[in-house]
């Protein structure tokens, strides 16, 4: 069995970062005020061991308490249960949508074994294509991390970090997609009240908190998106924080404008080494 150990992030206390993006376009969407539903098709047929925890494939929205009027929970919900409209063009002459505006992130590795992050090419803002796109899904080369976590991950105890970590039994390829980064999304306060819970409670949290910024300085405040998968959360709660990266993760935009937060493998694989995180 060729194991390789993953490790991105388990943040402390009030730990943030900062993730440098370009918007090439704008994204445009409208409000769909009902009850959240993806459009998505996701294979994900990993669970938790611990009961207590509840497993979800994808982000979702924090449950607001009734006495607590939040502008900025409401604004959340709005973008929740949004739809982005920026679809693409491609037909029969473009099926791959590799020159569209959506395809510059991704590319076929050799003979076509499997799309992976373009490592060092990738600076723009990445948009999958969705259910608002023309093209045939089935040979899109722009639709990854909506299709759920790869294959081969196993949740063990890490010797290294002296708790639960993920391994995978299959090599992981340079910009190869590992997991989201799944759980409940939160609103700055909402995150705030949490922290000092964990603080009483935990000796860890697994609260992230993205941003996004422009080159170009066309937003004047950054797009903070805070992702809290301590009770909901995907198996990607399990990979570790490390000094010394060999995985980083990115904004990927599908259907919503709330971004999901995909963990690529940025390497080349060494076996039986760490896979690990940190922006």
């Amino acid at each position: 069995c060729r194991v390789i150990n993953l490790a991105s992030y388990r943040f402390r206390l009030s730990v943030s970062f900062s993730f440098v993006i370009c918007c090439t376009f704008s994204l445009q969407y409208y409000y769909k005020m009902s009850e959240h539903k993806s459009s998505l098709n996701i294979s994900d047929f990993y669970e938790h061991e611990d009961v207590s925890l509840e497993y979800i494939m994808e982000n979702v929205l924090y449950v607001e308490k009734k006495d607590d009027d939040d502008s900025e929970f409401q604004h959340l919900e709005r973008e929740y249960n949004s739809i982005l409209l920026n679809g693409c063009d491609c037909n029969s002459e473009k099926i791959n949508c590799i020159k569209c505006l959506h395809g510059r992130n991704y590319k076929w590795l050799s003979e076509a074994t499997e799309l992976v992050l373009d490592v060092d090419k990738c600076e723009d803002l990445i948009y999958e294509c969705s259910s608002a796109c023309k093209c045939d899904p089935s040979k899109c080369s722009n639709r990854l991390v909506q299709n759920g976590p790869r294959a081969g991950l196993k949740v063990v105890h890490s010797n290294i970090f002296k708790s639960k970590g993920l391994i995978s039994s299959e090599l992981i390829p340079r910009g190869g997609f590992i997991c989201e980064y799944a759980g409940e999304i939160l609103s700055f306060k909402e995150a705030s009240k949490r922290l000092k819970k964990y603080e009483q409670i935990l000796d860890k949290n697994y609260i992230l908190f993205m941003k996004e910024w422009n080159k170009n300085q066309v937003l004047k405040n950054p797009i903070t998106t805070i992702i809290d998968p301590t009770q909901k959360g995907n198996i990607g709660r399990y990979i570790n924080h490390s000094c010394d990266p060999n995985c980083e993760i990115r904004c990927v935009r599908i259907d919503c404008p709330i971004p999901k937060i995909g963990k690529f493998y940025c390497n080349y694989i060494f076996l039986r080494t760490d896979m690990v995180k940190n922006n």
